[in-house]
């Protein structure tokens, strides 16, 4: 399904961000998202830039990465001799559900959770030579580009884990330290700017925005964690009930069911409903632990870890919990199967139907930041070198105007505010500054003086003084006028 809609479809607002990062001549200023150095530093090396094709593919390519390094987790809790082939399909089933939601172009979000399935694969090795410590330190290194806030709660975190857990020495342990700094040295001398110099600007600057506040991130994974508690404390009464026979299974059955479908129309204030999955999985595992309780042979310290690590993951993001958290639903998966042996075929059968429509719904029927599905009619739209897609008719339309409009060869970088970065992308152009502007705070930090041309989405204001003596529509996307303004 993923490949056959490969080069369908394209989102405006979030693709536009990630094609954007990857493009080695946007600019990236104040970036809190800093893994663009490294596609900059590749066309450096190569003179090449990589298509809206070959980004999708790189996501699916490292999904089944990640797949193969959660089936070697697997074998080191477990204590198996030889890799487990079925945990690298129940693996692969649930990192594609990620699919569910958001564009499927390689992100951050991607890259995030392919590099903690790495990350768990390592720390859980009996014994770490020089090569494992070199191969952590990589990974910790990219998740700084990649997202800073979880590089800042892993890198204490793998010290810990290797003082205590591994026993390595203090001045050994250090060894992890060696990428990040050889990663800083090379990008500052290629272009003199790194992720620190980077952050230095854009986490003062980010902090202004209401929703990148510490508090308000907190509060949304606690909103999420207490959510996800309800379900599953209420089936594990069940399971408690169904253990001892109780005559009251039956008669309070229904209870429980009618529970889950008010939290998940109370919760609905999005327009996906993975957040249903979400809850059934909770259910199912709390329905279990109250059932069958736990076997005191199985691995309680990871399946734990697991259990908690997509609450962790979500730390530093401002987008709802019960929006995103199926981009980790394969660590539940994972922790079920430890407990429970859930390798025979009936968990089996569920995950892969659970698996198998939120990819159908997230890729083809209701694809991200998508007027149509990705079966209906569309346009051939060609960006260059950077391939050729099919796009919606309306966005096409909108595109080919947009293109005519910004006419003039010099001027390859326009301002496109608010959240459609991805309008520059389909006109071969960039964003000065920054490759996606969010918000109002976000446009005053980076623009002093208003620009002579923009296009502009009215979900926000545009700053006071800002007047333009011309503006012209370019027509309609997701219910909102797009409008290119200029003197």
């Amino acid at each position: 399904m993923v490949l056959l809609g490969i080069n369908r479809g394209f989102d405006i607002t979030d693709e536009g961000l990630y094609v954007l990062l990857a493009d080695p001549f946007q600019q990236n200023v104040a970036g809190i998202f800093n893994y663009d150095l490294f596609f900059k530093s590749f066309y450096q090396l190569t003179n090449y830039t990589f298509s809206l094709v070959e980004l999708r593919f790189l996501r699916l390519i490292s999904y089944l990465a990640g797949a193969w390094a959660l089936m070697g987790f697997w074998k080191n809790v477990t204590g198996e001799t030889k890799p487990n082939p079925t945990v690298f399909w129940i693996s692969c089933l649930g990192i594609f559900a990620g699919y569910g939601f958001l564009p499927p172009t390689i992100s951050y979000n991607s890259i995030t959770v392919v590099l903690i399935c790495f990350w768990l694969m390592l720390v859980s090795k009996p014994e770490l030579t020089f090569k494992h410590l070199a191969f952590l330190g990589l990974l910790l290194a990219i998740l700084v580009y990649a997202k800073i806030t979880l590089a800042i709660l892993f890198f204490p975190l793998t010290f810990s884990m290797l003082l205590g857990f591994h026993k390595v020495r203090i001045p050994i342990s250090f060894f992890i330290l060696l990428p990040i700094i050889l990663f800083e040295t090379i990008f500052f001398i290629l272009f003199k700017e790194s992720a620190l110099t980077r952050l230095a600007e854009g986490i003062p600057l980010n902090s202004q925005r209401s929703s990148y506040q510490l508090k308000q991130m907190l509060i949304s994974i606690a909103v999420g964690g207490f959510w996800i508690t309800v379900p599953g404390t209420l089936f594990f009464g069940l399971g408690y009930l169904n253990r001892i026979k109780s005559k009251f299974f039956l008669l309070l059955l229904p209870l429980p069911l009618l529970v889950i479908y008010w939290i998940t129309s109370y919760t609905h204030i999005t327009p996906e409903w993975n957040h249903l999955f979400l809850f059934s999985s909770a259910a199912m595992f709390g329905f279990c632990l109250g059932w069958k309780g736990i076997a005191q042979s199985f691995p309680q310290f990871w399946a734990v870890a697991l259990v908690f690590m997509p609450f962790v993951l979500h730390f530093g993001s401002n987008v709802y919990w019960l929006r995103i958290g199926i981009h980790y639903w394969v660590f539940w998966l994972l922790a079920f199967i430890l407990a429970w042996d859930g390798l025979n075929r009936k968990p089996a059968v569920l995950i892969s139907v659970f698996s198998v429509l939120l990819v159908f719904n997230g890729i083809w029927w209701q694809p991200f930041g998508q007027d149509q599905p990705l079966w209906a009619q569309k346009t051939h739209w060609n960006v260059g070198e950077k391939g050729n897609l099919f796009l919606d008719p309306q966005l096409a339309i909108i595109s080919q105007k947009l293109q005519e409009s910004l006419s003039e060869p010099a001027q390859k970088s326009v301002l496109a505010a608010y959240r459609v970065p991805g309008l520059m992308w389909l006109a071969g152009r960039q964003i000065p500054f920054s490759p996606g502007i969010w918000d109002k705070p976000q446009l005053k930090a980076l623009f002093e003086t208003k620009p002579q041309k923009m296009i502009f989405h009215n979900l926000e204001s545009l700053p006071q003084n800002w007047s333009f003596v011309h503006q012209k529509e370019m027509g309609v996307f997701q219910g909102d006028t797009l409008r290119l303004l200029w003197d």
